[in-house]
This record gives C-alpha cells, structure tokens and sequence, in this order.
C-alpha cells in the first residue's frame, strides 16, 4: 500500500465464519490501482457466463488509509479469508509497507505454494547458486520475501501489458495472464479455462449480435409502422379531401339554379380542396352557370339593416356612364365614405372622388359625375382629377316639408354642358329646373304637376324633353334658343301614384323619343313622338329599372336578386345573375351592353349582355364560316374574289391582305400559316380538283409573294381534312405535308428535307416544337431540335376501331387528342402512350379538338340537327364536364354549319360557330379559378366549412 491514503472500495467484512475468498491482491495503491482493478475484475468474470453470479471472489483493498489497529484488523481478516494471495509485484510495491505487512502476514499464516506473482513494472532475477532471488538485481519484491523460496518460482509477466496499458479481457495476452493466475484458483488448467472463457465470449458475442438483430428488426418495424401509419394517415386525409371536394362540387351543382354566386364558392373551394373530375365539372357548370357576369368588384355587408326611405330606398347607388367605359360607386357600408370610380372595361377601381351625396348621372364619357347634395342641390365633379367644377342648388334648400323626397328626376346631356332636375318647394309646388353646367347658372324654370316626372336630352344634347304624367302632356326645352316648345297632351298616360318614390319613375330613352312608365306592378311604353302606348306588362316584385338609352332595352333588379333583361316590348329576356341581397340600384350603357347592379348590403357587381361565355372579336364586322380560323388558332381568314385577308383574333386587327383567294369550300385544298413575328405568311393551296398545287410566302406588308415558293404534290387522302403546315420557332423553317409525305423548307435557301416518308397529317404543339403524325403505321412523336431538324423521340397506336378525322396537340407537346368518326375522342400521353377515352354524351357530329393552354381540359365542338355547341372535357380522365351550347337559338341553325373550336390567344379558346362570328372564351382549370374569384371573393361561411372541412387544412382558395 501506498503512504497516501484517500479512499475505500472493498468488499464488506462479513463476519467470522463467512464463505471464503479465492484471493487476495496486494498491491501499490498509487501505481498499480488500475491494474488491479482490472486484473480483479478478469479473475471474477473468466471462463463464467455473463447471466450468471461470478464463482471467484477476489478482495482489492483499493483504501490508502492511516495505518491503525482497526484497519489492520480488516485486513488481516480478510487475508485469513483468502485461499490465495496475488502479489502485485512492482518497485512502488516492494517500498510499500502495507504489501510487506500483507506478505509478512502470508508468510507467517500460510505457504508460499499459495503466493502468486504478477509482475507489473521493475525487475525480477532469481540466483540458482543462491536459491533465492537476486536483490541486487530484483527490485519489484518487498525483501521480506527472502529466504522463503527454494526454487525459482513461476510468475505472470505483465509490464508489456501496463505499459501498453491493454488491459482489457479482449486482448489476448491479458486474457492469458489472467488465465495463468486464474488456475490454481478454479483447480483447472489453462487451456479449459481459456476454452471456457472464449466459448462463454462467443456466445455472448452471438447474443449480442441476436440482440442487435432483433433491435435492428424491432427497429425497421417500428420504422415501418411509422411510415405505414403516416401512409395510412396520408391515404385517410387523401380519402378526406377526396370526400369532401366531391361533397363541394355536389352542393355547388345544387345551387346552379338558383345562386350562382355560391355555386362558384363551393366550386372553388371543392377544387382548393381536391382537383378531381367533379370539382373540374363543377368549376365549369359554375362558368357555364354565370355566363354574363364579369366581375363582382365589391363584395356584401357581413351585416345589414332595413335603410330604406320612402324616396331613396338605396343604401347603395351607382351609376354608367352612357360609353360603358366608367361607373361610379357609393354605399353606406364602405369604410371610407367615398364615392369610387370603377374602369369598366378592367373591371378595376380607377379611383375617387371625395365628395358628399349620392351619384346621380355620369356624362357619357364618364369625365364628369353629377351629385346630388343634401338639400336639393347638385355638384358636378372632374372624375379625372377629383376635382369640383361647379355647384347647382334649386333655390328651395330649407324648410322643406318633404325634403326627405330630395331631388326626383335628374337628367345630364350627353356633352355635359346642361343639367335638368325636378324638385318641391316648401309649399308643396314641383318644379323642373335646367342649368349651365359650366358655370352652375340656372337657365329655366317650369312648374310641373309633381316632381315624379320624366327627364332626358336627345343624344347631341340639343333638345330636353319633358314627361308630366300628372298633367298628361310631355314638353321640349331647346338648348341652342334656351326656350321651352308648346305641351303636347298624352291622352291615356296613367297619374302619379301614392306609393313609395322609388316605384313611381318616367324613365325616357332612345334620344328621349320614348319613355316607360312604372309602378311598383306595372310598367309602360309610350312613344313620345306619336303619344300613344307600345307596350304594357305587369311586373312581379321587383327593386329597380333601367333602359338602355341607345338600344330600349330594359334591365329590372328583382327583390329575389336577380337581374333580368327585358325587350323593347317589355317581353322578359336573359337573367344575367342573381345577388345575395336585392338589387337595389342598377345602371346600364346606352347600347346595352355593360350593367352595373348594386345591393342594399353594398355589393356591387359588373355584367355583360354580350356573347355568352366568351366575348366576340369583332374583327371589324367581318364574317366567318367554319374552318376560316387556323388550326393553331393564331389566324382568321376571310376570303373573297380575288383577295384573302388575315386577320388577329388576339387584337381583331386586320395583319394584311394579298391579292390571291382560293374560294374552294374543300378544307383539304388550302392551308395557312403565320409566321411568329406576323409579318409573313405561308398558303397552300390546290386548285378545283388538280393533284399539285402551290405554296407560297407572302409579306403581308406588301402583299406580294416572296421569292420562296414552290409547286407541292396533292397531299394523300386523309379522313382529317385540313392538311399540316406551319412556320417553326424562329421562321426559318415551314414544315408540311408535301409529295406524299412531311417536309422541311428552309426559307432562306428554298431547300426542302424530308422529315418522314410516310403520308399522313400531323399536328404541332402550341410551341410549336413537338410535331405529331398520324399515319397507317401509328402514331409518331418528333421533337424539334431549336436548329434544323426533327429528331423521332416515340411511338404508339390507337385502338384499332378509331378512325381519326381530327387532332390536337396541347401546348407544351406532352399529349396529343385524336376525335374520329364516332364522336369518340382519345387522350394520348405521347410520352409512354397510355390513352384515355372520353365517356360521357356523344353528339350526333363531333370532329374537332382543341386543348386549354395548360393541358387540364379539352374541349370538343359538336353538332346536332337542332344545335350547336362546345363539350368539355377533363383531358386527365376522359370525364365530360359539360355541355356548352351557343347562341344563336336552335331554330336558326343552318345545315353545314359545324362549330370549329381551335386554341386562342394566352388562356382563350376561340369558336366559331353557325352565326359566323368567332368568340374568345377564357378556359382553363387557373383561368376559371380567376373568373370565379372576381364574382365571389369571400371565404367559405364558418358553418359550412366546419360542415365541410372539419380537420383538414384548406386555404380560402381567392386569398
């Protein structure tokens, strides 16, 4: 033992007659504690099973305390419970004098056959001629050992060992020397011991490696159970969101009859939800279900309260200007209290004007915005700059016993330069006022028989007539002599009533030529120029009416929300829309086209009466027959004797004319091409029944042809008719279906190359970078390489019994539709060709095909023997979504006439259908999502969404 002494980690002193120990170390506490520790714990554990007690029992005194009686006590106890003492031999040992108390006891209690040396560090030499160790040359021995042995003994070297400091069980040498003392300990050789040992070793090892594999496996279980139960987790809120979009698009189709604006709601948060064949249908039933509303560009009060008055029931007012082009916005529930202006033709606010009142008129370019202004006066504002030009009061603005009424009729000449109202005094009288818009000045004042009566000026603003229906007589002012023409009587016209203002109202129109009377059950229409009556209806409940100044049409906004037109004989018409509140104030443009409505919660929606679901390129009133617009949609035709123009359905501009038409009725006779920068475009074109024909570039700046052109062989039949032709990116290059087969012009050497041998027709894609040909073999897919060629990239085949007369290609060359003679329609992934074929309702005729710009829809045009129409189709499923017809009426159908649907510009289609004029129709999963987001922006009621959506995280999709 060491001199210092710190600490103790022995076994506990059993008492007298306790079982034995098998060993007992001696050692140097400060060198060799470590050795010790570890040599004791390879005695316990050799050759013994890990799951077992250890057999040994080996005591380390590891305390280094002051020598006393009391501690010695232990020790000796503990020496005398030993069978064996194991010397620790080294240099720090031999100077212990603890070790030579412990070896001394030994010596004196027992024998040195039971002694054991294990030398840690320093020299041992034994002298034969001596028979005993040399002390000279030993210095790891404490020297009362001298004299004790008669010969040499055996001893177990481990100074390698320590100073390598490997003194783990694993290292072999250890583990040999531990066997070596271990021996004459269990009373067993070596050789077993060690046998023992690296059997209990190995099974252990293979225990350990069975208990890494089996946490390994429980691993990779718990593994896959986490990731099987997030994929169950994922499928369930798959199946979820599946259940709940099918359960949107279900109620939005319920409420396309009666609210569109909720139906289109439900459709986009079914589509939020989950795209699936039901939520596209019910995005396009929504579509298809507003097709005259544009835009709701102000959303309903989230809360509303009865506002109406006995003379401006309105909480909300707006006006048109008579262009269509300006409408102007007030409500009490906007924040702001101001009045907005709103581009009609955006459908995006413009801006405001910061003026107290009610709009009232807009001049009919929509620069100047009258007001009317609590009492009984009007302010005329720059819409423009916001800022106030003048101020006209009636002279009776005080004391008014019925001022609530305010002003009734006011009428704004279409130059803007006269203003004309009708007012009460404080005694009960009614007067019509006219003023100089200029400068505010009153010109002329008549008395009337009440303030409802009739106001309006001629459209050059010339002339202001006048309707007292009290008095029965109408009355012209004349603006250039500021002089009022004698009354004529209108002998019949029914008195003013005693109901609410807002139903007794003389609305005149078609340059005040003509007026309509109303009531809140009745409406008139009375020529004014032959004072006689042209039209009489009684009229369900209803909030507001309008006329359409240039065209006498009607507009009525019933107490249910809708809006509904009305003809010029009051026979009821098209019902545009339906609002969530009734529609308490709606305006309409002189040529009735453009309709504003707003609700007594403040909504404020804009329609068109134009082409329904789509707007019409006007094209300068030019007509159009079928197969005039070009199978990439980037042309129309128009062809007459002797020239053929080219026009833009993007702009509606004409982009050139060429003195050249070939009036064949045949489409397989004539082929068009523009090239990207529309300055050129390429004719192919077959004369009468002749198997050549020509192709030709003309400049569509000059009209004249350019040097590149060339004689082609009749293209080979084909059940679709039109022949492929098409300028390539960067209009170098013209590809098409030449001498039996498909060919490359290079227009700058007026060199053709053979793209393939076999005839057939093929399609390009929207890029025009992916070229599709259909022949005998098949269908073949080619790429073009951005320089000189195409390169083939796939092939596949239709079903046997398809028999193509038309094909397209969407925009981006990953899927190309075939329709054939049946109606049918096959969707090709060129890619791997798998095909899809369209279900659903198969008209009588049904050729052509056309995608949306991203690739989700197709739309089919049809005929029957009574319409015309457009079916759409989801391009991913084959699923038919709906069933456009067009206008006009069925009975006006001409036999002959198909309905062409080819791609438009950006995400439009274009249709051109039996009425001759071609329609752009926004399409497409995005666009939809837009169009429908314009008429109803609010999120999804709380209500409903728990209804729907409980649990599952659904953004609000017009966010």
């Amino acid at each position: 033992m060491s001199d210092a002494v710190e600490e103790t980690e022995a076994r506990a002193v059993e008492p007298v007659g306790a079982k034995q120990r098998d060993a007992f170390i001696s050692y140097s506490q400060s060198k060799n504690a470590p050795l010790a520790k570890k040599l004791q714990r390879g005695l316990e554990r050799l050759a013994v099973s890990r799951f077992r007690p250890m057999r040994m029992s080996v005591f380390r005194d590891v305390t280094s305390l002051p020598a006393n009686h009391d501690l010695w006590q232990s020790i000796q106890l503990e020496l005398a419970r030993s069978r064996y003492l194991i010397l620790l031999a080294s240099p720090e040992a031999a100077a212990s004098p603890w070790v030579a108390r412990e070896v001394d006891y030994w010596l004196r209690e027992r024998d040195t056959e039971h002694l054991l040396i294990a030398v840690a560090s320093g020299e041992i030499v034994w002298d034969d001629r001596a028979g005993d160790f040399d002390w000279q040359k030993t210095t790891s021995l404490p020297r009362n050992l001298a004299g004790h042995f008669t010969a040499a003994p055996l001893w177990v070297d481990l100074r390698e060992i320590g100073e390598r400091s490997h003194h783990s069980m694993r290292y072999p040498p250890f583990r040999a020397a531990v066997a070596t003392l271990a021996s004459p300990l269990h009373g067993r050789p070596k050789e077993e011991l060690e046998h023992d040992d690296f059997r209990q070793l190995r099974f252990v090892k293979r225990l350990s490696w069975s208990g890494v594999a089996l946490l390994v496996a429980l691993l990779v279980l718990a593994v896959y159970g986490f990731f099987d139960a997030s994929r169950q987790r994922e499928e369930a809120l798959s199946q979820a969101r599946t259940s709940a979009s099918q359960a949107l698009a279900a109620r939005s189709g319920q409420l396309l009859g009666t609210s569109p604006n909720q139906a289109a709601q439900y459709a986009l948060y079914a589509e939020e939800t989950r795209s699936t064949p039901e939520s596209l249908r019910a995005l396009a039933q929504a579509v298809a279900a507003a097709p005259y509303a544009r835009r709701r560009l102000r959303a309903d009060a989230d809360s509303v309260t009865d506002m109406r008055g006995a003379s401006r029931p309105a909480a909300t007012d707006v006006v048109l200007s008579g262009d269509g082009t300006t409408a102007a916005y007030r409500s009490v529930f906007d924040e702001d209290r101001v009045v907005r202006l709103y581009d009609v033709r955006s459908a995006r606010q413009s801006g405001v004007v910061r003026a107290e009142g009610t709009p009232r008129a807009l001049s009919r370019d929509g620069r100047i915005l009258a007001m009317e202004v609590y009492l009984n006066r009007v302010q005329l504002w720059d819409t423009r700059s916001g800022r106030l030009l003048s101020t006209m009061a009636t002279g009776h603005t005080e004391n008014l016993p019925r001022a609530g009424h305010g002003l009734h009729a006011l009428a704004f000449s279409s130059d803007g330069r006269w203003v004309a109202a009708s007012h009460y005094t404080p005694e009960g009288e009614a007067f019509a006022v006219v003023w100089r818009a200029s400068d505010g000045r009153e010109i002329t004042r008549v008395p009337v028989g009440d303030a409802r009566v009739g106001l309006g000026f001629s459209a050059d603003g010339s002339r202001l007539t006048l309707v007292d229906r009290d008095r029965r007589e109408v009355r012209e002012f004349r603006t250039d002599s500021t002089r009022w023409e004698a009354a004529r009587s209108l002998p019949g016209m029914p008195g003013s009533t005693a109901e609410a203002l807002q139903y007794s109202e003389v609305l005149l129109f078609d340059g005040a030529r003509k007026a309509l009377t109303r009531t809140s059950r009745r409406a008139e229409v009375w020529d004014l120029e032959q004072r006689r009556r042209t039209a009489v209806r009684s009229l369900g409940p209803y909030e507001d009416m309008t006329v359409a100044d240039d065209k006498g049409t009607f507009l009525l906004g019933g107490q249910d929300g809708t809006v509904r037109l009305y003809d010029a004989a009051l026979r009821p018409g098209t019902t545009l829309g339906r609002l969530t509140r009734p529609a308490s104030t709606i305006a309409m443009s002189a040529d009735g086209t453009q309709v504003v409505v707003a609700s007594y919660g403040g909504e404020l929606n804009l329609f068109t009466t134009g082409v329904r679901r789509g707007q019409q390129v006007a094209f300068d009133e030019k007509e159009f027959t079928y197969g005039d617009l070009t199978h990439d949609g980037r042309m129309a035709v128009h062809r007459s004797e002797g020239r053929t123009e080219f026009w833009d359905p993007g702009t509606g501009r004409r982009l050139g004319v060429i003195p050249y038409a070939n009036l064949s009725v045949n489409l397989e006779d004539t082929a068009y091409t523009l090239s990207g920068d529309k300055r050129y475009v390429g004719m192919q074109s077959v004369e009468g029944f002749e198997d050549e024909g020509r192709f030709d570039i003309w400049d569509l700046r000059t009209g004249r042809r350019t040097d590149c052109g060339t004689a082609v062989g009749g293209s080979s039949f084909s059940l679709i008719r039109r022949p492929g032709l098409s300028f390539l990116p960067g209009d170098r290059y013209v590809v098409g279906e030449w001498n039996g087969g498909v060919e490359l012009l290079d227009t700058r050497t007026c060199t053709r190359s053979t793209v393939a041998e076999d005839s057939g027709r093929f399609a390009l894609s929207g890029d025009r970078r992916t070229l599709v040909l259909l022949n005998d073999d098949g269908v073949d897919t080619f790429r073009w390489d951005g320089d000189h060629a195409f390169a083939q990239v796939a092939h596949t085949t239709l079903p046997s019994e398809a028999q193509p007369v038309d094909m397209s290609v969407d925009h981006e060359g990953r899927q190309a539709a075939f329709a054939d003679m049946e109606s049918h329609v096959y969707v090709v992934r060129l890619d791997s060709g798998e095909r899809v074929r369209a279900t659903g309702y198969l008209p009588d005729d049904s050729d052509v095909v056309a995608f949306s710009r991203d690739g989700r829809l197709l739309f089919q045009g049809f005929m029957t023997d009574s319409t015309r129409g457009v079916r759409v189709l989801d391009a991913g499923s084959g699923d038919q979504l709906d069933i456009w017809t067009t206008d006009p009426p069925a009975g006006s159908v001409q036999p002959n006439e198909g309905m062409q649907v080819v791609p438009g510009p950006g995400d439009d289609i274009l249709t051109l259908g039996p009425d001759h004029r071609v329609v752009r129709r926004t399409v497409g999963v995005a666009a939809w999502h837009d169009l429908l987001c314009g008429l109803v922006s609010q999120p999804l009621p709380a209500r409903e969404r728990d209804r729907y959506l409980k649990d599952l995280d659904v953004a609000d999709p017009c966010r």
